[in-house]
């Protein structure tokens, strides 16, 4: 890690340059004191309570926003239904034809904690999804309590807060306390476990037993919840092994407490007896998972099901991979931040050998007994943080390894120990605040490992769902683009937030005016200038000049070529030539502004922290609350929207009319119990669902008083209900609530709303007026193309294309016949020895082509995006279909091998 020497900038400031840049002495408004160790009683309630508001305010709200995922939380909670109705005697919670007896632990496939807090919430509130959610995000507060009380005991008051903050911004925990999975009771029972046990490892006193009181009620929980290996060796063998690095190194002994008969400590002995459990734990856990088979009974002790046969991928570095987007962005950071643990910075009055402050034990400076005794809490603060980081980096290598053991056999599991990597986290930053160096290889690789787990979630949005940890689960396409929208903000807000606070020292000082600074940002300039033209012996600033007069010849010779028509410009294509005329004056201010802009940047945030008053270590914590309030109230609740069917059910009681029945196909009529207090009739398939939709003789239900009926559809089954529709009226079937794209709102009437049925923007209910470029030609007798247009972004109709820029070919087919066989679309634009190949599904496979029905117009939206290579000119545009080695025969209209030749496409 680097130093704050190693600040420096090359060539020598000014006098003011160097007074505006020194770190800020101690005792500065703003800023700690270096070193500085909260006193106890300082601050009184105001941290805690911040700590609480911000646990509170981060875990509590839009319990009920988004509506019970179906199958995974609706599953959860009909088990917790039937517990509620057998252990807490709910009768009223019992359904018509539904499973109402007791679960087993094979139907929970972990332990029963969790099913039997959320059956307490239905008992006392009610069957409702908040209701059962609520007591796992108490769970959650209680987790977070835990974590703030045993750092802001032991080490700082601001330790536990800034704990807290960042464990109530990853969004593992946050969503796992908001969803009816049951995972956060083991994560806030490995909280509470891990805060028990340290503090009754390294408190004094009265307080020791109130630490083993909460110790053994998280053991107890984390048992009940996922067996003994997660829930009780996890926590116990971290402690454990802690205590037993400290005795062995010689360390702790001004920690663990008042001296016990045979020169043992209290803390000791407590070390000792959760090594003991631990190891216990994991020996008899170990002898369960050897004996267990998938299909056998689950055992209490294991606390996880087993597959029978887990993904390839569970190997022992799926927790890693888990981790890296389910506690995104704060996983870009967490890396770094334990292995700035490792060396903890110099506490204030701390004595060196020489009797200076630092490290080091009591020299012969220490004359009075005072200095003596202050010496001595000084070394036993010491060595308490010393014991804690210790405590930290051990338990946390213990979870994983938990969860890493167990991968093998029961998949992905969610990782149980956020609220250790929380307090971690915490340390670091609170070591910045004290005194600790910047790093600029932590600002630097923070913001690098953020941006290729950015590419990870855009590349593969499914990675989102890593914080639920569910198998196949499918992530909403429409939500892809609002997705990576979300995402964005929230690693741009992370990276550089965290970047500006890690990369430098702040200075005593900031400029007092406008032209103070700008004097300096000048100075710094023409020092920055002087000190490149150095490099290499000025042989890069030479080689830079001779660049830049190639890129002048080259300007000037596209400039004159254009006017001239000469033929090695005109084949060039036009977004290579505009780059090429204008490369030898953009990059040159592009390089010379960026400076600027990035020491305006630097200085901004210098200022920003001095005018707030707050020590700059502080603004890594506002970076995790940007981000995660963008993730935690924007792009969760919106995916987890997109994953329930509880706004169309809302849809449903808003629009409907007395008398007018709801069915639903493919979402289970359980889910309807939480939102309108009892179940509907489930379709069995598609076919029963058109029947009773249009009322058709045969339906299984006779046609209801009213006219109107309504339905709730999977996404997946739309399209084989609006094929059967349109044959039988002849236009695409009412959607009235189609926001999510995994479920929908269908009714057979639409009345006087807009159809928000996706398929209508590829099968269209009457043909275009005009299309830009008609075109008569017949696939066989069953297929007939009637034009094309191309489209910019927008969805502007263009008379040209640019390459490596998108643009999307419309093709308009009208069905003569029903299509057979299976085809794939092909597009070919060819012209001056260049081709461009899109093969591609029709309708992106969205849309089957024996759903097709005669008379369909049928609108294939297909992206291109030419290679630069393309100059301007014409291209012939050809069109077809294809399956393997054959293709769909052309017997009517202008063609080659089978290649409708469908016009001209310019390209400029």
């Amino acid at each position: 890690m680097e130093s704050a020497g190693d600040e420096t900038r090359p060539g020598a400031p000014s006098e003011e340059s160097k007074e505006s840049e020194a770190p800020r002495a101690e005792g500065q408004p703003g800023e700690t004191p270096r070193g500085a160790v909260e006193q106890p009683g300082k601050r009184g309630f105001v941290v805690p309570a911040l700590a609480f508001v911000v646990a509170g305010l981060m875990l509590f709200p839009l319990l009920g926003k988004s509506g019970i995922w179906d199958p995974y939380e609706l599953d959860s909670a009909d088990l917790a239904r039937r517990i509620a109705v057998n252990v807490f005697g709910a009768h009223e919670l019992t359904l018509p034809d539904a499973v109402n007896s007791l679960p087993t632990l094979t139907d929970l496939r972990m332990g029963e904690l969790s099913f039997t807090s959320m059956a307490l919430g239905f008992k006392v509130l009610g069957l409702h999804d908040w209701a059962g959610r609520l007591p796992l995000a108490l769970w959650a507060f209680a987790g977070a309590a835990s974590l703030y009380g045993v750092l802001g005991r032991l080490l700082d008051r601001r330790a536990g807060l800034y704990a807290v903050l960042v464990l109530c911004t990853m969004p593992l925990y946050v969503m796992q306390a908001r969803t009816m999975l049951g995972d956060i009771v083991p994560m806030s029972a490995m909280a509470m476990a891990w805060a028990g046990l340290t503090g009754a490892l390294l408190d004094r006193g009265a307080a020791r037993a109130g630490w083993i009181v909460l110790g053994l009620a998280g053991l107890l929980s984390g048992y009940l919840s996922r067996g003994l290996i997660l829930g009780v060796a996890a926590p116990g063998l971290g402690v454990g092994c802690s205590w037993a690095l400290l005795r062995v190194n010689g360390g702790g002994t001004g920690t663990l407490g008042v001296r016990q008969l045979g020169g043992l400590r209290a803390g000791d002995l407590v070390g000792a007896a959760v090594l003991v459990v631990g190891a216990a734990a994991v020996a008899r856990g170990v002898w369960v998972l050897s004996k267990a088979t998938f299909d056998a009974p689950l055992v209490r002790d294991l606390g996880v099901a087993l597959l029978r046969k887990p993904p390839v991928e569970s190997t022992f570095d799926l927790t890693f991979r888990q981790l890296g987007h389910a506690l995104f962005p704060w996983s870009a950071f967490l890396p770094f931040a334990f292995g700035r643990l490792f060396r903890a910075p110099p506490l204030a009055g701390e004595p060196r050998v020489d009797g200076g402050v630092g490290e080091g034990s009591v020299g012969p400076a220490a004359s009075s007994a005072g200095e003596v005794a202050g010496a001595e809490e000084a070394r036993a603060s010491r060595e308490r943080e010393v014991a804690l980081r210790v405590s930290v980096l051990v338990t946390a290598a213990f979870a994983y390894g938990a969860v890493a053991l167990l991968a093998p056999y029961a998949g992905a599991l969610p990782f149980s120990g956020p609220a250790v990597l929380a307090a971690g986290a915490a340390i670091a930053i609170l070591d910045l605040e004290r005194g600790a160096p910047p790093s600029r290889a932590l600002s630097l690789g923070s913001a690098l490992l953020a941006l290729v787990l950015f590419a990870d979630f855009i590349r593969q949005p499914e990675k989102g769902l890593a914080v639920f940890s569910v198998d196949k689960a499918a992530f909403p396409r429409s939500f892809e683009e609002g997705a990576a929208q979300g995402l964005l903000i929230a690693v741009a807000a992370f990276v550089a937030m965290a970047g500006l606070t890690w990369f430098e020292v702040q200075p005593s000082r900031t400029p007092s005016s406008f032209e103070a600074w700008a004097r300096g940002m000048i100075r710094t300039y023409q020092e920055g200038v002087e000190a490149f033209a150095r490099i290499w012996g000025g042989n890069l600033l030479f080689l830079l000049v001779v660049i830049e007069a190639a890129l002048v010849g080259l300007g000037g010779m596209i400039f004159v070529g254009r006017r001239a028509g000469w033929a090695a410009v005109t084949r060039m294509s036009k977004q290579f030539s505009d780059v090429g005329v204008n490369a030898w004056w953009a990059l040159p201010l592009a390089f010379a502004l960026a400076p600027v802009v990035l020491l305006t940047v630097r200085d901004g945030f210098r200022l920003l922290v001095a005018r707030s008053r707050l020590p700059r270590a502080a603004f890594m914590l506002v970076a995790g609350l940007l981000a995660g309030g963008v993730l935690g109230f924007g792009y969760y609740p919106a995916l987890a929207a997109q994953l329930s069917p509880k706004e169309v059910f809302e849809s449903y009681l808003r629009q409907h009319k007395e008398g007018e029945p709801l069915a639903v196909l493919g979402v289970r009529g359980r889910a309807a119990t939480y939102y309108q207090g009892g179940e509907v009739q489930t379709l069995p398939d598609v076919a029963r669902a058109f029947m009773w939709l249009t009322a058709v003789q045969g339906a299984p239900i006779p046609p209801p008083p009213s006219s109107r009926r309504w339905l709730v559809v999977r996404a997946d089954d739309l399209p084989k209900l609006n094929s059967l529709y349109r044959k039988e009226a002849g236009k695409n079937v009412p959607v009235l609530d189609g926001h999510s794209s995994q479920i929908l709102l269908v009714s057979n009437l639409l009345g006087d709303q807009p159809n928000e049925n996706w398929i209508g923007e590829m099968v269209l209910d009457a043909e275009p007026a005009a299309i830009t470029h008609p075109v008569r030609a017949r696939f066989e007798d069953q297929l007939e193309l009637i034009g094309w247009e191309v489209t910019d972004d927008e969805g502007r109709v263009v008379d040209g294309v640019v390459p490596q820029r998108p643009h999307h070919l419309r093709t308009y087919f009208r069905v003569l016949k029903p299509v057979g066989g299976t085809w794939k679309m092909f597009v070919h634009i060819d012209g001056a020895q260049r081709r461009y190949n899109g093969d591609h599904p029709v309708l992106g496979g969205r849309y089957p082509m024996n759903l097709w029905q005669v008379g369909d117009i049928v609108v294939d939206d297909h992206e291109v995006v030419l290679e630069p290579n393309f100059t301007t000119g014409e291209y012939t545009l050809y069109l077809g279909f294809f399956s393997g080695d054959n293709r769909f025969r052309v017997t009517e209209g202008p063609n080659h091998e089978n290649r409708v030749i469908a016009g001209s496409v310019r390209v400029r």
